[in-house]
């Protein structure tokens, strides 16, 4: 996996197919990317490297030129990577999830050579956190997140909590800063596979094997909504902070997320979410029937959920449902990652292929080539269409 941290021009498309790294210019202005070392690529043998992106701009060729590598041949962790992660506004801090439950974190400006000893970890049921001994080590520290493999990371906008799924089935969210557990709960069944934040930091998707999309509350600390759509296991899920309602009267205060799914089924699946529309069901009394409310209930909940708390897995009946606005099958091959741009919605499958889906209005007045973008062939011209407003894609 890779992920950047660009600030310089245009937007650059980076993905792997196999074990070769692939960095295709998608709408750039200007050629050059910013200085310093903005990729980071993590390996299934551990090794992290961070690369600078207009270094290997410059010098095309099938090696990566001038990177900095890190827990080098797995002197720290030989398990795969999984995830890997900029903490935002972390002045050059990264984070690395594997296979074994462990995430560490990373300083840029420090040698990735340096002596990085952690202690034994006790109980592997529990949250941890160890520091190296060293003001110098790299990595700076571990933290054991789970039994089992952290399939998947996420950053909230403004680097305040830090979200992982694992194989467990859990979503733990921390507060990255404090290094503490916040909150957390299961999925109905099984592993969760992926996660995603709002742009404004007040829900969390989650997508899994039980074909479900999750949609978690902060303010509740919990499962508010369920997503079903999927015939298969959910690969990825996205909210759209490009999109606004076209239906939004300014003088109130509803607010619609659009986010998106893609899953194993090959579908790509379209939602939508109005914060006024859930009722979350409350604490049930003894004998009774549960009581719903449409408001905050954030003094209920930390009253009712001590912080750090896992929750189990709600009942079915629990938890408000909601349907997709939209559903195409986007490829032919199971669905492995899903990006919203400004001016288009990517979508990426197993055997390697992208497809963008341009957004109405921008594939008419700003007309691409697919093939130039991507160095390959995709012959077919599908669209993704639905009645609701602005749902519509044409690739």
């Amino acid at each position: 996996m890779a992920t950047l941290n660009f600030d310089g021009k245009g937007t650059y498309l980076i993905f792997n197919v196999g074990d070769a790294i692939f960095i295709s210019d998608l709408n750039s202005q200007d050629k050059d990317a910013k200085d310093g070392h903005d990729l980071l690529i993590g390996l299934n043998s551990g090794d992290v490297y961070s690369v600078s992106l207009r270094q290997q701009l410059q010098d095309v060729g099938k090696k990566i030129v001038g990177a900095h590598h890190y827990n080098k041949d797995g002197s720290v962790n030989s398990s795969r990577c999984t995830s890997v992660a900029w903490v935002p506004g972390g002045d050059g801090a990264f984070v690395v999830a594997h296979a074994d439950g462990n995430l560490y974190v990373y300083e840029k400006s420090k040698d990735g050579a340096g002596d990085s000893s952690f202690p034994v970890i006790k109980d592997q049921t529990q949250f941890s956190v160890a520091h190296a001994r060293y003001s110098k080590s790299n990595p700076a520290a571990r933290w054991h997140i789970c039994l089992g493999s952290i399939n998947s990371i996420s950053f909230s906008t403004d680097g305040s909590y830090l979200a992982t799924v694992g194989r467990d089935g859990y979503l733990r969210v921390f507060d990255y800063s404090r290094e503490q557990l916040v909150c957390g709960g299961k999925s109905y069944y099984g592993a969760l596979l992926c996660c995603s934040w709002s742009m404004d930091g007040k829900y969390i998707l989650t997508g899994g094997e039980d074909d479900l999309v999750q949609v978690w509350s902060m303010e509740e600390r919990k499962v508010v909504a369920w997503c079903e759509g999927h015939n298969s296991w959910v690969s990825g899920v996205a909210f759209d902070s490009y999109w606004s309602s076209p239906n939004t009267d300014s003088n109130e205060e509803t607010i619609v997320y659009r986010f998106g799914s893609v899953g194993q089924d090959t579908q790509l699946l379209l939602w939508d979410l109005q914060q006024e529309e859930i009722k979350v069901p409350l604490r049930r009394p003894p004998g009774g029937s549960p009581t719903y409310s449409t408001g905050s209930q954030s003094s209920h909940w930390d009253n009712a959920i001590p912080m750090g708390t896992l929750q189990p897995a709600p009942s079915m009946r629990d938890v408000p449902k909601i349907s997709p606005l939209a559903a195409h099958r986007a490829h032919t091959e199971p669905l492995s990652g899903l990006i919203f741009t400004q001016e288009s919605v990517l979508t990426i499958c197993r055997e390697g292929h992208i497809k963008i889906w341009m957004r109405p209005g921008v594939a008419e007045s700003q007309p691409i080539n697919s093939e130039t973008l991507l160095g390959t062939s995709l012959k077919e011209k599908p669209s993704l269409s639905s009645k609701v407003g602005n749902s519509s894609y044409k690739q």
